[in-house]
């Protein structure tokens, strides 16, 4: 099933030439130039939401009250990183426990 061909052809029987100009301009900026099996990440996603990026992000706004010098910011950022490789390796290695609340 074509949906992209079958509004076109109602727009074409109703007269919603506003609309088709909005679905020739949607077909040839994303249908055309992408691939619509690709659109679709239900069977392979591995976060559905970017709640990773804000939670990180969030975590820098409480670390830094005032915007940080540029070196100041790299400096963190290596430690936070060094810090997540530790934990990692550690809990690998059976090492690492959860904090009790």
């Amino acid at each position: 099933f074509d949906i992209y061909n079958y509004n076109k052809i109602i727009c074409q029987i109703y007269n919603y030439f506003h609309f088709l100009n909005f679905l020739e301009y949607f077909n040839k900026t994303y249908l055309y130039k992408y691939d619509i099996q690709y659109w679709n990440y239900y069977n392979d996603i591995n976060h559905i939401t970017n709640n990773a990026s804000e939670s990180f992000n969030n975590y820098l706004k409480k670390l830094f009250y005032k915007k940080p010098s540029f070196y100041e910011l790299i400096y963190h950022l290596k430690r936070k990183e060094s810090l997540s490789y530790y934990n990692y390796k550690r809990k690998i290695e059976g090492v690492w426990k959860k904090k009790k609340k």
